[in-house]
């Protein structure tokens, strides 16, 4: 009884997660267009500029990016050392290889988590334009790498166990 709560609740999470990736990267596409859209009439047709259009549109272009490679892990759309591992002709062996892989990148990912926290979390420096702290620019960063990081593990036993025929 205890465990299919906790199941729902586990799924329920996993289903928020998934609504914010999916919410951000939709987001962010769109207010980078229309930002990048108004800028160039307004400077072409109009004769002015949106100073800050550069500033916001490179911040909304990392965090989609960011949240998008966690995307990409949930659906299973990253690269990987597919042709290597399918040279194996030992299932055991590409099992190995996939799991070695998949470790390696998880600890690259967590690496890049902390190194991304401490950077943003230490960042004084504020916009040109704007005058926002950089820290709030690059907060996508450390959130992207998590969520990375919690897509890889949620994928692990089916990625590595996943074995294509041959």
């Amino acid at each position: 009884m205890r465990g299919r709560k906790v199941k729902k609740v586990l799924s329920g999470v996993d289903t928020g997660i998934k609504w914010v990736e999916d919410v951000v990267c939709i987001a962010t596409l769109a207010a980078i267009v229309i930002i990048a859209t108004v800028g160039v009439i307004g400077r072409y047709l109009f004769h002015f500029g949106l100073l800050w259009a550069d500033e916001v549109n490179q911040a909304l272009l990392v965090a989609m990016g960011m949240f998008g490679s966690a995307k990409a892990v949930r659906m299973n759309r990253h690269t990987e050392f597919t042709s290597f591992v399918n040279k194996r002709k030992s299932k055991k062996i590409r099992v190995l290889i996939r799991t070695i892989i998949t470790l390696i990148t998880l600890m690259c990912l967590a690496f890049l988590l902390v190194v991304s926290a401490q950077y943003t979390l230490e960042g004084t420096m504020k916009s040109v334009v704007l005058r926002v702290p950089r820290m709030y620019y690059y907060m996508s960063i450390p959130i992207g790498f998590a969520l990375c990081v919690y897509e890889s593990i949620r994928a692990f036993k089916g990625k590595v166990m996943s074995d294509s025929e041959k």
